[in-house]
């Protein structure tokens, strides 16, 4: 009977597998359209830490995306987690805008000599790039490279020699690490809400020096 049982497994397993490779070429580009959808409007919040040399640091987030921009506020939450503030925001569009509230945390950057414009509607990308999603589970922009999982899912996001990896939990988004030589950065979201959402444009009022 154990015999019985393990063959039986062996055979549903291969079956699964001999499915999934089956999946015709328009399958699969409709398995990747439909996942980059699934990235291209939300709504979540949860937590995110930052690591420093040797030091850690968490905070709460909002994070929101449209075919547009994208915007992510850092939230101090004060004491016993009451009457939150912001703390830093991260604005993009046709460039990258990074404040924060508290001048002697870090400097305001912008960031404009990188292509964010090309990729940030996810449901824009050229026949092309599908169809290169669909061959390798793979495509770059200028200097960014981004890797797919087996079910195509986007599953890590490349920047010379730093790194954006996005984990799931089931179907769902559950967590995003960056790797980089000055700090890592570990959201965890504790809301993914796929969906159409404004988000309000951000500019730096002061100086940037």
């Amino acid at each position: 009977m154990k015999r019985i049982i393990i063959l039986l497994s062996l055979v549903l397993l291969f079956t699964a597998c001999s499915t999934f490779m089956e999946m015709s070429k328009q399958e699969k580009e409709a398995l990747v359209r439909e996942n980059l959808s699934y990235l291209n409007n939300f709504k979540s919040q949860g937590v995110l830490e930052i690591s420093f040399k040797g030091l850690s640091l968490q905070k709460e987030f909002v994070l929101v995306k449209n075919r547009q921009s994208l915007r992510l506020d850092i939230l101090d939450s004060g004491i016993f987690s009451l009457l939150p503030s912001p703390l830093a925001t991260l604005y993009v569009k046709d460039k990258a805008i990074l404040t924060n509230y508290n001048k002697g945390l870090f400097t305001d950057m912008v960031l404009d000599n990188i292509p964010l414009q090309e990729f940030i509607d996810f449901s824009n990308l050229p026949q092309g790039i599908i169809d290169e999603i669909v061959k390798n589970r793979r495509f770059t922009i200028a200097i960014i490279e981004f890797e797919f999982d087996e079910l195509y899912r986007m599953s890590k996001i490349n920047i010379n020699q730093e790194s954006v990896s996005l984990i799931y939990r089931g179907s769902d988004l559950s967590r995003i690490e960056l790797a980089s030589k000055k700090a890592d950065v570990n959201i965890d979201f504790d809301l993914f809400q796929p969906g159409e959402f404004e988000i309000k444009p951000f500019e730096i009022k002061n100086k940037i020096d």
